[in-house]
């Protein structure tokens, strides 16, 4: 059974909740901070031509951008503060600019300023300018460029996201971060150009690719090699830490420090994959998995009976639960939530003392995570030995998923009418028959690229015998898809998006330049494919 699937929690957060879409709040203050980005790539660009060292204000910008794709959890007060330091920065920049310019006897190429703050503005001030820079932009723009627009700027933000995790291991890639500066940039065209947006898109798409691959290898530089492993989800008598989110490093932190208290830890959502790494089943402390969803936490976090530690760039709703007891390492901590400095985890430690605790355990099935390289190589090999013998009719492709349960209804329905001469390779929804290889990954986005390589490896990526389905849709999926349509992939399968990661008529809109194509009905997509 795969980790995240219930008969009771087949859905996913945003679902949960009932509330799918983007705040006009969110939408307004991502279009002033988008204004403050882009202006400062501008000078920081023009800074580097003269000589001038950015790389503290590159990292800066790319960090911000990054957090862009988490903000639904912070309060009035916090995304105040955010565009009002934000913009003290810009204005700090533009001065250093003027003053270089001076000192090197240099004519300065300025830019009016867009955006204006003053002291006394509230964050409904704010809002609203940001209000009037989307409706005038719309105005302006035709819907090709609000297409290229929107796609941009969603590829900006997967990047800088892919840059900050890696930055968690000390590796940077200057390209990676020339290619967001450049794409911003093309926001302060008065006119915006399209060409060059769709020039960008793609090499950020690559920069996606080739920072994924760097987080896997280090993944398997700092925490060892990965293999298949038993992980267990069950529970036992004693106080107990929660980590939730995707942060390896911050497991691996809490881990050290708490490893001679009597706490527990466990580890929850995309975390489940560290049990799988060699380093990790060294600590005794860590003692398994909790959790129903990797997408859900209301239920999960309202039921776990001590301290609860989010880490880095986790995006959980949380606006519902019961505050007191949750931690982050991010620096900038939701409303209630106890922000984490310096891997100093005193506070965790001493929330999970004065919780209740587990009183008895509960016992429960575990699971298989993870994958032998080896073995799965030798599997591979035999995939595409039958595809190419004609035993094997075509290959699919199952991405990760967060498992809604339309969703779950569909894949079930693709698995039960599937041709026995048809093969699944899935990192999600799986059956007990021949023609599926099911690896658990747990939604380790770089080892799903690992995977897939040794597969492209044996078959093609242009395969017409190849169809991909991507079944979790988040902050990554522009990237993947723009990828795989480099590489040459013919056949990809996208299923739906919710509006919180691109607005449904963009997706559509790029799903029929890119040639992709929605999921519909298991039986009929199955014809379509096979016809």
């Amino acid at each position: 059974m795969f980790y995240n699937r219930s008969n009771l929690f087949e859905y996913n957060e945003c679902i949960g909740r009932g509330m799918c879409s983007i705040f006009p709040t969110i939408s307004s203050f991502q279009e002033v901070m988008l204004i403050i980005f882009r202006t400062m790539s501008y000078y920081i660009l023009k800074l580097e031509k003269i000589g001038e060292n950015c790389d503290k204000i590159k990292i800066h910008v790319i960090d911000g951008i990054s957090n862009l794709i988490s903000t639904t959890g912070y309060s009035d007060e916090q995304l105040l503060s955010l565009i009002i330091s934000n913009y003290n920065d810009l204005i700090k920049v533009r001065k250093m600019y003027s003053q270089m310019c001076k000192t090197k006897s240099i004519t300065c190429k300025d830019i009016k300023l867009t955006l204006k703050l003053t002291p006394n503005m509230g964050l409904s001030d704010v809002l609203t300018l940001g209000h009037r820079f989307i409706s005038s932009k719309n105005q302006k723009m035709s819907s090709t460029q609000k297409c290229y627009s929107e796609l941009l700027f969603v590829a900006v933000k997967s990047v800088s996201l892919s840059l900050v995790k890696l930055l968690d291991y000390n590796l940077s890639d200057n390209e990676a971060i020339d290619n967001i500066l450049d794409s911003l940039s093309l926001f302060n065209f008065s006119v915006f150009p399209v060409n060059k947006a769709k020039i960008l898109i793609s090499k950020l798409a690559e920069s996606d690719l080739r920072l994924w691959k760097l987080r896997e290898k280090a993944q398997r530089d700092t925490f060892g090699e990965i293999s298949q492993t038993k992980v267990s989800f069950s529970t036992e008598p004693g106080k107990a830490i929660l980590v939730s989110g995707s942060s390896l490093i911050d497991l691996k932190n809490i881990l050290d420090y708490s490893k001679d208290e009597k706490i527990d830890i466990y580890t929850h959502g995309d975390l489940l994959i560290a049990h799988s790494f060699e380093n990790f089943r060294h600590y005794k402390n860590l003692k398994g998995h909790f959790g129903t969803a990797s997408d859900n936490c209301v239920l999960d976090f309202a039921t776990f009976p001590g301290a609860i530690l989010l880490t880095k760039h986790a995006t959980q709703n949380i606006e519902f639960l019961i505050r007191g007891r949750l931690f982050t390492t991010d620096d900038i901590a939701p409303k209630g939530v106890v922000s984490i400095a310096d891997n100093d985890f005193l506070p965790v430690i001493k929330a999970a003392n004065a919780a209740k605790g587990f009183s008895k355990g509960r016992k429960k099935d575990s699971v298989l995570v993870g994958f032998d390289y080896n073995e799965l190589n030798k599997k591979i090999d035999l995939i595409a030995s039958d595809l190419n013998s004609g035993k094997i009719r075509h290959i699919f492709v199952f991405g990760m998923s967060n498992f809604s349960m339309e969703q779950s209804d569909y894949f079930n329905n693709f698995l039960k009418n599937m041709p026995k001469d048809c093969f699944v390779l899935s990192f999600s929804y799986h059956c007990d028959c021949d023609n599926l290889l099911y690896v658990n990954i747990a939604n380790n986005f770089p080892l799903q690229l690992t995977v897939l390589d040794m597969l492209f490896a044996k078959i093609p990526v242009k395969s017409p015998k190849l169809t991909c389905f991507l079944t979790k849709c988040d902050s990554n999926t522009i990237s993947v898809m723009v990828s795989l349509k480099q590489q040459g992939a013919k056949n990809i399968y996208l299923a739906n998006c919710p509006p919180t990661i691109i607005n449904p008529a963009v997706m559509a809109s790029f799903m029929k330049l890119y040639s992709i194509k929605p999921i519909t009905n298991a039986q009929n997509d199955l014809n379509d494919i096979l016809k």
